[in-house]
């Protein structure tokens, strides 16, 4: 009840009173998740990492979502999303948003930002999802190179089909469009991305497949998409992902695995990010409110040509305690640790991320750390 009087309350903010009996049907929602951190940024070679505590904001979120019912087993459905840094009090970046239209017999069409099939196919596999020891800091291309989009993404200009549920498997699949710039590239390549994914759970497994390919042109109009320019005027680049996903899960424990492979042909000059990685994890529940989390993640080295000591591991453990069903506690520590010649950062998806002081660095952090979900 209280939530709705929140919503109709917001809605009233942006429509007129005469249209409220339309919006009574949007809904709030949104995570408050924050840390307390203490980081190191890794010792390297003659000199020692420099320590630090802080208060972090780990994908906060705020939105808005509804829908109309259209009739026919038809309805219309919307979601506006935003970031919220709770800890400088401040709305960010975009999520999530985009609007439609669903059938429960065919699926859902969306259109505006939203994340690839391939970043969701296994997001519920990472025990420590959205904090410092979250194992995209070595997976799904982000972290890799600076030059290139990555794959664990939230790309606007999208269109993006979700399949309903099949006896347990559902698919879905997504296009980035990024023709909205005009180039004058030799080959008038405009950056674009394609997405695809598939689940299957039954019982205490799930399994997961996915596959993603991104093509640069010499302009771009897709958030985290850069245009390489002058590098790919002459060539079509591109870069590739699958990666396969499984989980077991019964009430005391759940055990969870993830193999990447990606590539690329942007070659070294241009920032080149094909490479290997796998994740291992494990979850212990002790009592019915506390969990006890160990995961493991390893990326191997760059494809480059001088790809020698350009991988990484990283361990991490945590205790969570669930308060209530929507509010949890939590404490951990994470450890990466970079080849010679790697300087992968930690806590990339934190306000608090900690830059690796340089390559062959290993930053670490311990967090404490709450999350409140409305």
């Amino acid at each position: 009840m209280k939530k709705n009087l929140l919503a109709l309350a917001v809605a009233g903010a942006f429509v007129a009173p005469a249209a409220m009996a339309d919006n009574s049907n949007v809904n709030v929602y949104g995570i408050a998740h924050v840390a307390v951190d203490f980081t190191k940024n890794g010792d390297i070679v003659g000199t020692s990492g420099v320590n630090t505590h802080k208060i972090s904001s780990n994908q906060s979120r705020i939105g808005f979502k509804g829908s109309e019912d259209l009739g026919g087993g038809l309805k219309a459905i919307f979601q506006v999303e935003r970031s919220v840094e709770i800890d400088a009090g401040s709305l960010s970046t975009a999520r999530n948003t985009f609007a439609g239209v669903a059938g429960d017999a065919w699926g859902s069409l969306t259109l505006g930002i939203n994340d690839t099939p391939y970043k969701s196919a296994t997001r519920g596999l990472d025990v420590f999802a959205d904090q410092f020891a979250d194992n995209r800091n070595l997976m799904g291309g982000v972290a890799v190179k600076n030059a290139t989009a990555g794959f664990d993404q939230r790309f606007n200009n999208t269109a993006r089909y979700d399949s309903p549920d099949m006896s347990g498997f559902k698919a879905g699949v997504s296009y980035s469009a990024g023709a909205e710039n005009n180039t004058n590239s030799a080959l008038n390549v405009k950056g674009k991305a394609w997405s695809l994914g598939g689940t299957y759970a039954t019982g205490p497994f799930f399994g997961t497949l996915a596959y993603q390919k991104n093509t640069f042109g010499s302009t771009s109009s897709i958030t985290n998409f850069p245009a390489l320019g002058a590098a790919c005027a002459a060539q079509l680049c591109d870069e590739k992902a699958w990666k396969l996903g499984a989980g077991y899960k019964v009430d005391q424990f759940a055990v969870n695995g993830v193999y990447e492979k990606t590539s690329d042909n942007l070659g070294n000059a241009a920032g080149g990010m094909g490479h290997k990685a796998y994740y291992l994890a494990g979850t212990f529940n002790a009592t019915a409110n506390d969990a006890i989390k160990l995961a493991y993640t390893k990326a191997g080295k760059l494809q480059d040509g001088n790809a020698a000591d350009t991988g990484a591991k990283q361990w991490s453990i945590g205790v969570d305690h669930n308060l209530s069903k929507r509010t949890a506690v939590y404490a951990l520590y994470t450890k990466l640790d970079n080849d010679a010649a790697a300087s992968y950062n930690l806590g990339t998806v934190s306000t608090g991320a900690v830059t690796a002081q340089g390559a062959g660095a290993d930053p670490s952090a311990f967090s404490l750390g709450l999350r409140h979900s409305f």
